[in-house]
């Protein structure tokens, strides 16, 4: 019978330390939202975002929205103190779940408007595009220097 005890003792201990795990989770957030997220070129979603990330360390972040100016961002994800080396090992072993939460939040800048684009067609048809300038219109040239240049 004790052998039967110390076999299910230790079944239990395996079952409770197995249990543990360490979660990693960033979350993006933007101002407005709606913003498509890449994380080290690979699409993750739309802002606000939440995703579970494998590695610390620095990751390239890109964000786009239409009417917006793109984000182009590197982020530097420092690991814990508790998730250094040798102290990782026992934070993997513990027998509760341990979640490391963070989170980066971003505000998108209109983006300049551009002049609408004329075509050619529309300018050659306008008259003042057909008038050639006169040779009184141009100014004649001078070797003498500016006053701003000098």
């Amino acid at each position: 019978m004790s052998m039967r005890f110390w076999v299910l003792g230790a079944g239990c201990l395996a079952l409770i330390c197995s249990t543990g795990c360490i979660r990693r989770s960033l979350t993006i957030r933007t101002d407005p939202p709606g913003a498509s997220v890449y994380i080290n070129d690979a699409f993750k979603g739309e802002t606000p975002l939440t995703y579970d990330f494998v590695w610390y360390g620095w990751h390239r972040v890109l964000l786009r929205k239409d009417g917006f100016q793109r984000i182009d961002d590197r982020k530097q994800l420092r690991a814990p103190v508790y998730f250094w080396i040798p102290f990782d090992f026992v934070m993997e072993l513990l027998p509760f779940p341990i979640h490391d939460r963070r989170e980066w939040a971003y505000t998108l800048t209109p983006a300049p408007t551009m002049a609408e684009p004329v075509p050619p067609a529309v300018i050659k048809s306008r008259p003042e595009a057909d008038a050639a300038p006169t040779p009184e219109a141009m100014p004649a040239p001078t070797l003498e220097p500016t006053d701003d240049t000098r």
